[in-house]
């Protein structure tokens, strides 16, 4: 089956100028509630902006939010009446009409969800306007599905067939157990209901196994008429497995009341725990939202806003990212469609042991961290020493405690020390210990941090932090295995595993000499570079579900994110990190009014600065009053713009007019940008 790009392209809802500001565009792109703009130059298309790539924008340019948009290239004109495919290096298409004006557009990576939602569409019409009766069975016989020509031969409404034993219904001499053996009956008669049917009785095959029967039948006096309607529900049957064999994604459909009455394509054992493939099918999703084997119940949302719905799933032990598309005919929902994406986190947990911190599971679900976790398997067993690089916020000591518990060492303990929080005068006694009456203050002997990690791991986290007099006796104790407290001559051996880990470049400061070159060499045996955050995107969304699971059960709260803000924290650049990650998690739990995480939640907590925090005018001397009033005008205008994302809704909040905050700004823009040129606002 073929569509053209005019069937599935979206209408344009904003164009804008290239001469116009981020936060001018980033205003208009929620006003219009569309997720991408269309830039003009000459009333010419040249590119587009979306929110990702202003924010992009925004982390590399010295202008910010005020700079003016930089347009994406990626993009390719087609003709609508073409076959849609797939383009490579292209993001988005732009259609063109017979005029060659633009007339919709789509992204690159909706279009095979587009596609999948118009052949399924269009397999179920085609059944349901068949002129045969098709029926389909699950392995234990019960029916699944049967289309509307089936109701009328029948003379019965699905809703009284729909899950019972097909076997008890229709009278037949033979088993159905042949055909689950792969074998097919043709010309069989039946008698359902007084009446005389004949058709054939066919396997269904998913990945090469046999999971349910299709009947295709006719009343016996009308057998001859129908008979070319065999062949193409075969070719049907042929084009329905194509979709049922799909391994990335899980499709589910439900009724118009909810029930769920085909799932096909992957099927996320995870997700629905202990419940197979076949129990699902009859079952009302809000039954099993009741019994706790999903939530939210995203059919019954929408078939509430009665339009298509994109959110996360919880089930029983994973996760999935799901949109619901609602088929309607004579503008009643007839069945609800279901794609879903397995989002589900790869976890690796970190057992403590005697004298460590709380237990943090390694999350990840990106190419780079899987190929990451596979080297660390490798090194855990070695003995050698481990130095750790990354920056700041990445989660080296999780992977150093991975290390330690993955080794041969994991029954002993773990001694983490930050070098970089010690002050320089302590910084010996509290590695290497003390004897009583070594310095003042010293009334009892200590022993130090290398001694409590003897059999097992020493972490020094910032190595790069310590004196470098102190690199001089910390070379010694690696290559001795021996300590020396303060106030000592007697060497006390020590068996450790040291992993050093460090944000800076540590070749470069040997370089400098501020790192000795031989303790370099003895810490960097096997080296382990952890990427940053903005490297491995894919494990963005894992990790803020994580987070946001973890803050809602110590805070007894039950708050949910939604795609779109997952889409907004996937985009941002994470200068932070992983922390920086947890922290606008725990932020955007308290700040987020309502029970979901929106986009517009996520904006405002990554955009917000300490100046715009503080909201007020602070006078700190005599100015004049004028320049004043206008400091305070500048900030509630800017304020309020930002708060509500639009000038039509900032004058509203304001209490003055479009015009005047229209006029404010610009003058604000000219101030800020002299001769930058003349930016139109538009509302």
């Amino acid at each position: 089956m073929h569509w053209d790009w005019k069937s599935i392209l979206q209408p344009i809802r904003l164009f804008v100028h290239s001469t116009m500001t981020v936060r001018e565009v980033f205003a208009l792109l929620k006003e219009k509630e569309t997720d991408v703009g269309f830039v003009l130059t000459d009333k010419k298309i040249i590119g587009y902006v979306t929110d990702s790539s202003l924010l992009e924008q925004t982390m590399g340019t010295k202008g910010g939010m005020e700079s003016r948009i930089i347009p994406r290239k990626d993009f390719l004109f087609v003709r609508e009446e073409e076959t849609a495919k797939h383009i490579h290096n292209c993001s988005i298409v732009v259609g063109a009409d017979s005029s060659s004006q633009p007339s919709g557009y789509l992204f690159m990576d909706c279009l095979d969800a587009y596609l999948n939602e118009l052949q399924l569409k269009a397999f179920n019409d085609a059944l349901n306007n068949a002129e045969m009766g098709i029926v389909t069975l699950d392995p234990s016989f019960h029916v699944l599905f049967m289309n509307e020509k089936a109701e009328q031969i029948l003379g019965m409404e699905k809703r009284l067939i729909q899950g019972r034993d097909y076997r008890k219904l229709i009278r037949m001499d033979t088993s159905f157990e042949e055909v689950l053996q792969g074998q097919k009956w043709f010309g069989i008669e039946n008698t359902f209901n007084f009446k005389v049917i004949s058709g054939q009785f066919s396997p269904i095959y998913e990945n090469g196994k046999v999971t349910g029967i299709i009947h295709n039948f006719y009343l016996k006096d009308q057998l001859e008429e129908a008979v070319h309607e065999i062949d193409f529900v075969r070719e049907m049957n042929e084009d329905l497995q194509a979709i049922y064999s799909l391994s990335n994604e899980q499709i589910l459909v439900a009724d118009g009341k909810g029930r769920i009455t085909r799932i096909a394509g992957a099927y996320f054992t995870n997700f629905w725990g202990e419940m197979a493939r076949s129990e699902l099918v009859g079952k009302s999703a809000a039954e099993l939202e009741k019994k706790g084997v999903f939530k939210p119940n995203i059919i019954a949302i929408c078939m509430e806003r009665n339009n298509r719905v994109m959110l996360t799933q919880k089930g029983r032990n994973g996760t999935v990212l799901s949109t619901a598309t609602p088929v309607r005919e004579n503008g009643k929902i007839k069945r609800v469609i279901v794609l879903s994406k397995d989002v589900s986190a790869e976890e690796n947990y970190v057992s403590s042991s005697a004298e460590q911190s709380q237990n943090e599971p390694v999350i990840y679900r990106s190419v780079k961290m899987a190929s990451l976790m596979e080297e660390i398997k490798s090194v855990a067993p070695l003995e050698s020493n481990v130095l750790i690089t990354g920056e700041s916020g990445v989660g080296k000591e999780v992977i150093a405690r991975r290390i330690h518990e993955l080794s041969g060492r994991s029954s002993a303990g773990f001694v983490a020390i930050n070098c970089g929080a010690i002050p320089e005068n302590l910084i010996e006694s509290e590695l290497f210990g003390h004897e009583k009456g070594a310095f003042t203050g010293a009334d009892s002997k200590r022993i130090g941090l290398f001694e409590q990690g003897h059999r097992g791991t020493v972490f020094l986290d910032e190595v790069s932090e310590l004196p470098y007099a102190m690199q001089v006796k910390l070379l010694r104790v690696l290559q001795e295995r021996e300590v020396i407290r303060v106030g000592s001559a007697v060497p006390i051996p020590i068996n450790v595993r040291v992993i050093a880990a460090t944000n800076k470049n540590l070749r470069q400061m040997v370089q400098q000499n501020e790192f000795r070159e031989d303790l370099y060499y003895r810490l960097h045996v096997v080296p382990i570079q952890i990427p940053p955050l903005r490297d491995r995107k894919d494990d963005i969304g894992p990790l803020a579900i994580n987070f946001l699971e973890e803050l809602n059960e110590r805070n007894g709260y039950e708050k949910k994110i939604s795609t779109e803000a997952l889409s907004v924290l996937e985009s941002y650049q994470w200068p932070g990190n992983i922390r920086e990650l947890r922290n606008v998690i725990e932020r955007l739990i308290v700040v987020s009014k309502g029970k979901e995480i929106s986009e517009k939640d996520a904006y405002r907590v990554l955009w917000e600065t300490d100046s715009r925090e503080q909201g007020f005018l602070t006078i700190k001397g005599i100015i004049p009053l004028k320049k004043a009033v206008e400091e305070a005008e500048k900030q509630l205008i800017e304020l309020a713009v930002q708060k509500y994302g639009t000038a039509t809704e900032a004058a509203r909040a304001l209490e003055v007019s479009i015009s005047t905050v229209s006029r404010r700004m610009k003058r604000f823009n000219e101030e800020q940008h002299p001769g930058g040129g003349h930016h139109d606002l538009l509302f």
